[in-house]
């Protein structure tokens, strides 16, 4: 999981998700990025990891040149302040270190990216080059290694809108970077219309407990209690876990052309094979009940499956 953890709370309930998936067994976390220099995106991603029972699991932060994202946040200063954390200010390694290490010891296309914030760390990995880890470029190393990459961002089938606000304009190169270079399939999920349509989070102040930081996060996003927000980051990590059939409906053809400015359209050709992407749910399919199925993990007990699989 690679997030940016500052200006928005699906970020967190994004990893609500994935923890509680993990805990049923449908997910093997292997660490939690972060794309955002804001100083205390680490430590919040890290106190999340820590009310879920997994305060081991390894993270990375964004270093070097084109690190310099900080958009501030509403909620991850106070919930570092709150929470245990283990981390001081953005005291963490190069995410990119902490990617081709864990890369090197997975088996051969066994392992999923989700991408819920910034690109900068993908494009960052497949530039780097060989290391103690790993003998290969970053390229070659992300072919043996990841079957998968999810890729939340942006709106489709376009989104033509200059205004430097989602994952993809904070740092153009590194989209049009990662969408023209990376080797591996990439599914890109939208937000919009579709993200608004399965809005979660008003559970979380009656379901969840006071020190849940998640619950919190969303407390001080709203400035009160939990209120609905889109799910976008949500749908991303539901799809890397449990892949791109059912509920969702999924584009394979064409490709996402990616402008210098971060905005974009879906082009039907040239066909690009590693693009697809997921913007609407299958036909039939209720968005009601999709909804309550990823707000049932968002409120879901910490380690309520028995399972601690750092």
């Amino acid at each position: 999981m690679d997030t940016d953890m500052d200006t928005d709370c699906d970020d967190a309930a994004a990893f609500a998700v994935l923890h509680a998936l993990a805990d049923r067994d449908e997910a093997h976390i292997l660490a939690t990025m972060v794309s955002s220099s804001y100083p205390w995106s680490v430590p919040c991603v890290s106190a999340i990891n820590r009310y879920y029972g997994r305060p081991d699991l390894p993270i990375g932060v964004v270093k070097g040149p084109s690190a310099p994202i900080d958009r501030g946040s509403r909620y991850a200063r106070q919930v570092a302040e709150e929470f245990p954390h283990g981390f001081a200010d953005r005291e963490a390694p190069d995410a990119v270190e902490v990617y081709r290490q864990i890369l090197a010891e997975q088996p051969d296309q066994s392992v999923v990216i989700v991408t819920i914030g910034y690109l900068t760390n993908l494009s960052n990995l497949i530039r780097s080059g060989p290391d103690r880890y790993c003998p290969r470029p970053g390229t070659e190393l992300v072919t043996k290694k990841v079957g998968h990459y999810v890729c939340m961002g942006s709106r489709y089938p376009a989104d033509h809108d200059p205004r430097v606000w989602g994952n993809f304009k904070p740092d153009p190169p590194a989209v049009v970077h990662v969408a023209a270079e990376w080797p591996t399939p990439i599914t890109f999920t939208g937000g919009g219309e579709f993200a608004n349509a399965l809005a979660t989070g008003a559970r979380l102040s009656t379901e969840t407990p006071e020190g849940s930081p998640v619950r919190r996060i969303y407390e001080l996003f709203f400035k009160g209690t939990a209120q609905n927000r889109h799910s976008a980051d949500q749908i991303a990590t539901m799809v890397a876990v449990r892949g791109t059939g059912h509920p969702w409906k999924l584009t394979t053809e064409g490709h996402n052309h990616i402008f210098p400015n971060g905005t974009h359209e879906w082009r039907d050709v040239p066909d690009d094979p590693r693009h697809r992407y997921i913007s609407a749910l299958a036909p039939g399919v209720d968005a009601d009940d999709v909804a309550r199925e990823i707000e049932n993990l968002m409120v879901r007990p910490p380690d309520a499956g028995g399972n601690r699989n750092n």
